[in-house]
């Protein structure tokens, strides 16, 4: 969703916020691969927080200290606007990895954006974003806090709207979807309910 999108989703609709509450159940993983995880590392903890290097600064949205009369001229289709709106849109969507992150075993808390939405609760590939709904009701969040996940096995979820703990080894690598613009990606272990910080 491009930024210009973006602001007019923001003035037409306000956000959205589902909440559906059930328990969410699990395939286990085979015998052979969980008795591989094993010998691994104990995974590092990390939070959605931690994938944002320590000196990087979100901007601010260059539209909330616009009047409406310069975003009626920012909106005007001109090829002058378009190119200012298209540096605007990178500047505001600029968002660095933790390249140090690169090939460590974690374990995240997270809810699931599935890529498909057919009802399917069989995943094997999906997103894993920082609040409920990201990518569907909402746009997306910055591509440091989307993370493309990947599981060798399927994993059967009752309710993709229920936060889990995820454990994987994470990549500081770009991953585009239908969705959204991600920069990690996971190799999914192992993923079960959330029940808090543990």
């Amino acid at each position: 969703m491009n930024l210009k999108t973006l602001i007019i989703a923001g003035v037409a609709v306000g956000l959205i916020t589902v909440g559906i509450s059930s328990q969410a159940s699990w395939w286990p993983f085979s015998k052979e691969r969980e008795e591989a995880k094993a010998n691994l590392p104990t995974p590092t903890e990390v939070y959605w927080d931690d994938l944002i290097p320590d000196d990087f600064v979100q901007p601010e949205n260059p539209f909330a200290t616009m009047s409406q009369e310069e975003i009626d001229i920012l909106l005007d289709g001109s090829d002058e606007s378009n190119a200012r709106l298209e540096q605007m849109e990178k500047d505001f969507y600029y968002a660095p990895v933790k390249t140090e992150l690169d090939g460590i075993r974690v374990k995240i808390p997270a809810y699931i954006t599935p890529l498909d939405f057919d009802g399917n609760t069989k995943l094997k590939e999906f997103l894993l974003v920082p609040y409920m709904g990201a990518c569907i009701h909402t746009p997306p969040p910055p591509a440091n806090q989307v993370v493309h996940a990947k599981s060798p096995e399927l994993i059967v979820v009752d309710n993709v709207y229920d936060p889990v703990w995820v454990i994987g080894t994470i990549y500081a690598e770009t991953v585009q979807s239908n969705l959204a613009e991600s920069g990690y990606w996971l190799d999914v272990e192992t993923l079960y309910p959330y029940t808090g910080e543990e």
